[in-house]
């Protein structure tokens, strides 16, 4: 890992991703993200945010995937709940 000079200088306005990688052949491949998944500007998807949730709360064992996908249930519905109550019993 290296400092980039050009990530360096746009953070934190910007998150850009960059990576080159040389190959056991010596070809060098290179990329770059100027808007990072999950940023306003390439948000994630429905599908994409409660998949995550699902993967962090197994992960930490957190809750299960009924009780997610409950919850997730519940949070897309808010913006159609005259007075928010509680999200968890």
């Amino acid at each position: 890992m290296a400092l980039d000079p050009e990530v360096d200088a746009a953070y934190p306005a910007r998150w850009i991703g960059k990576v080159s990688v040389t190959t056991r052949d010596g070809r060098c491949l290179d990329a770059r993200v100027d808007e990072p998944k999950g940023d306003p500007g390439n948000t994630l998807s429905r599908a994409e945010l409660e998949d995550k949730a699902m993967r962090l709360a197994a992960y930490a064992g957190g809750a299960s995937a009924s009780e997610v996908r409950a919850i997730a249930t519940r949070v897309w519905a808010l913006a159609d709940v005259p007075v928010v109550t509680r999200l968890l019993s």
